[in-house]
């Protein structure tokens, strides 16, 4: 019984990083031709992929890694407004339009890292959205992997005394505040998990 369970969790697996390197594939193309509408539509259907409810966290940590790896060339083509000639404010408008939560926070993350290093926005406002809108997702561990990438995205940009991102009104404690946010946000997934996991023994 549990083996058939793991020879099925192998499989969804396996679908799912198939359909990370479909889409990935037809994203590629899109980021070399400098298409953002074909870029943000493959990309979308390559995060749905995360969609899955299927996996044990194990098991999606595989899966979630296989997509952190895309978005970090995607961040560096929405980086270039030159390749895709929309700026960096109507680009983070643009991605709130994916169809699906969980790919659409996932663009929007990435999205809002490039938005934090424009400067073109104050930092914290930028993190206090971003940390917001992840409430959106509350499936316990569909919800600690966005969480995680916020965090990972977020990490170089956090308000501090003599950063690049500090401002004129900005203080640490606008970094403590949404660091903290993001992680009691994800100490409450973490406790969901645990229940749900509890009642499935």
């Amino acid at each position: 019984m549990i083996l058939a369970g793991i020879e099925d969790e192998d499989k969804w697996l396996a679908e799912g990083i198939a359909g990370i390197q479909h889409n990935a594939f037809y994203m590629h193309r899109a980021l070399d031709s400098n298409n953002l509408r074909d870029a943000l539509k493959c990309s979308a259907l390559m995060l749905s992929e995360l969609r899955t409810s299927k996996l044990s966290p194990h098991k999606y940590y595989d899966l979630y890694m296989r997509a952190f790896d895309e978005l970090r060339k995607l961040e560096m083509f929405f980086k270039d407004e030159s390749r895709h000639g929309v700026s960096i404010v109507d680009l983070y408008e643009l991605v709130q339009h994916a169809g699906n939560i969980l790919p659409r926070l996932y663009l929007l993350c990435t999205v809002g890292s490039v938005y934090i290093k424009s400067k073109e926005a104050p930092a914290k406002d930028v993190l206090k959205d971003l940390v917001e809108m992840c409430r959106g997702v509350q499936h316990p561990i569909r919800g600690l992997f966005l969480r995680s990438y916020l965090a990972q995205v977020s990490r170089d940009k956090l308000l501090d005394l003599g950063s690049k991102y500090e401002g004129a009104e900005d203080t640490v404690m606008d970094a403590v505040e949404f660091v903290l946010q993001n992680f009691t946000e994800m100490n409450k997934l973490w406790v969901r998990m645990q229940h749900q996991v509890f009642w499935c023994l």
